[in-house]
């Protein structure tokens, strides 16, 4: 575990390179880094976003709003989503996450390039507020609080679509 942002959201730090999106769950719902595999392990029995939700919420009773931008890909999600998964399909930007970080945190499925400047990756992190231009994330890659122009979050959401061909995702918790 490591500090704590001004949430008082205890930060995880990732143990391997394909756990950013277990860590962010585990830390939205409060718990301790020691089920990061077991989770993650959830993601290959189903879609890899839609096992690891399904895991958490029924493990520790919470209900998560899943927005998914692409249609198709949103369709799919449902025929394997629990009754503890809320699915709305729905553009994804800047815009609308800055809606969201009004009423709390919202996980989001990003571009990893525009932080670590070097690979293209998906990578999950959690917003926790927005401040002014930037945006604070809590990244699991390597367990720090960052501030992040609103700008470069915008365009790792876009570039996760447009150059990875991933859906956009945001994930708030509901309980």
């Amino acid at each position: 575990m490591g500090d704590e942002t001004k949430l008082k959201m205890k930060i995880i730090k990732q143990s391997t390179y394909e756990t950013c999106l277990a860590c962010c769950l585990l830390m939205m719902v409060g718990t301790i880094k020691k089920d990061e595999i077991e989770i993650w392990k959830h993601g290959w029995k189903f879609n890899y976003l839609m096992g690891q939700l399904n895991y958490v919420a029924d493990k520790h009773n919470k209900i998560f709003k899943v927005y998914v931008e692409n249609e198709y890909y949103f369709n799919q999600l449902k025929k394997q989503k629990n009754k503890n998964i809320q699915l709305v399909n729905k553009k994804i930007d800047i815009k609308f996450l800055s809606h969201l970080l009004q009423e709390g945190n919202a996980i989001v499925y990003l571009d990893n390039y525009y932080q670590l400047k070097f690979l293209h990756t998906p990578h999950f992190v959690i917003a926790s507020k927005r401040i002014e231009n930037n945006i604070e994330i809590v990244d699991p890659y390597d367990g720090v609080v960052k501030n992040v122009s609103a700008k470069t979050i915008g365009k790792a959401i876009i570039n996760l679509r447009n150059h990875l061909g991933y859906s956009p995702v945001l994930i708030i918790l509901k309980n």
